[in-house]
């Protein structure tokens, strides 16, 4: 099972809210291959992660004084590990705060829909859901024929680094972007140059020069159609999701916010393929890897050029 060894903690900002929120509550962890333990909440040790310090030599104690180190924490699923709903904690808290922002909106506005202006367009809404399956929309809103009619999708924290990656470019999930030509390149590149696989602690990328693959890694794989849906998303937010009123309307806010069809470049954020190394991944074929559409300033590599 996967741990919260080396630099895992403090790989998306959102983790050390969570281990500290769970210190602090005295919640369980799951200690690996064995049983949950309660940890003391010792406050030089919430300021060393609040602080970003190294946790490599730092020992958590249990309420009957057994020590711990950090790579016996288990990676449960609040911290992003494998198991139901990992992965979209974040994206199921934010439309939890949407859809209470939106009910009070309808009550100070005394009626069952408010005005919404995205971009150029003033929608009604009345509810806001989940969007199903895995496509690019985390969640959409509905008006009052329950009929879709903005989509979102959602990303945390407010860096480059606070979240995982633009999109994935598997043959299966992703049929359109893996048949690019730039991502078919990239994929070639490295079957040719690393036959064994990419060596242990390596990060690559390469600049995307195509910027309808930028727009669909963002927005979703029918960006070029121009029909916005759970496919290519209406707005881009990245961090809380606020709903403000604005003159007679109102509209989303949050740390950063794209609309359809912006560009999301510069400060870190710039789309690039990217190839890590992942022991027991082998992503379209290439042993060891993990491939995929990555902000560049998402986490240290090196270019990868032609």
């Amino acid at each position: 099972m996967a741990s919260l060894e080396g630099n895992e903690l403090y790989k998306y900002a959102y983790r050390v809210e969570v281990f500290v929120k769970k210190l602090e509550e005295k919640s369980k962890f799951k200690i690996v291959n064995k049983g949950e333990v309660e940890l003391v909440p010792q406050k030089s040790i919430i300021k060393h992660i609040q602080d970003g310090k190294p946790t490599r030599n730092l020992i958590l104690i249990d309420t009957d004084g057994n020590e711990y180190k950090f790579n016996q924490i288990e990676k449960t699923k609040e911290f992003g590990g494998k198991g139901a709903g990992a992965g979209t904690a974040k994206e199921d808290a934010e439309l939890t705060s949407l859809k209470k922002q939106l009910e009070e909106a309808k009550k100070t506005e005394k009626s069952h829909f408010i005005n919404l202006k995205v971009k150029n367009k003033i929608h009604k809404v009345t509810f806001a859901v989940t969007t199903p399956g895995n496509p690019k929309s985390d969640f959409h809103l509905l008006d009052d024929k329950e009929k879709e009619i903005v989509w979102i999708s959602h990303k945390d924290g407010a860096r480059p680094k606070d979240f995982q990656q633009w999109g994935g470019v598997s043959q299966r999930i992703e049929p359109i972007i893996f048949r690019h030509k730039e991502v078919q390149q990239f994929i070639n590149d490295l079957k040719s140059d690393y036959p064994d696989g990419l060596p242990r602690a390596t990060t690559l990328y390469r600049h995307i020069a195509d910027k309808t693959l930028k727009m669909m890694s963002v927005y979703g794989n029918q960006f070029p159609t121009r029909r916005e849906g759970r496919q290519n998303c209406s707005i881009l937010l990245q961090g809380p999701v606020r709903l403000n009123k604005i003159g007679s309307n109102y509209q989303l806010s949050s740390n950063h916010v794209h609309y359809n069809g912006d560009s999301v470049d510069g400060q870190g954020f710039d789309p690039v393929l990217m190839a890590i190394y992942k022991g027991d991944r082998s992503d379209a074929g290439v042993k060891g890897t993990r491939i995929g559409i990555y902000p560049v300033g998402g986490r240290k590599g090196k270019e990868y050029a032609k």
